[in-house]
């Protein structure tokens, strides 16, 4: 089983509609969220009063939130977002795999080192100590 982080949490707010009727209610329309926000924690209803606040950021990355009174949310929707798994390695070969295809022999090889890179079939070779760490 995979272990994923938890990034943020979309919370969804939703509210009591006041003019529906019971057979209204009882169709299956769809619900929309009076306010959507995000939060670092899940919010958990069984610690809200009526005179609490609920305080979102409108985006993931805000620093500014938003506060909803919770005598006005009916229904609380917590959705995980998860962080995507980064692969370095495969970010950083890619621009070099992108240029082998476009400019060498299908069956060319290149070496890569912390120091250089060279081109198997012996036209190119490029060293440096740029990026050497002491």
């Amino acid at each position: 089983m995979e272990i994923k982080l938890v990034k943020y949490w979309k919370i969804e707010l939703f509210e009591q509609s006041k003019n529906k009727s019971v057979i209204s209610n009882m169709m299956n329309e769809p619900k929309r969220p009076f306010f959507t926000g995000y939060s670092k924690e899940p919010i958990k209803p069984n610690k809200l009063q009526g005179g609490d606040f609920i305080s979102l950021a409108p985006s993931p990355d805000s620093i500014e939130t938003k506060s909803v009174r919770t005598y006005r949310v009916d229904e609380i929707n917590c959705t995980p977002i998860y962080e995507q798994p980064v692969d370095a390695f495969a970010d950083a070969a890619e621009p070099l795999i992108k240029w082998l295809n476009e400019n060498a022999n299908p069956h060319s090889q290149v070496v890569v080192t912390s120091t250089g890179a060279e081109l198997l079939i012996g036209e190119r070779v490029y060293n440096t100590e740029k990026f050497l760490k002491d």
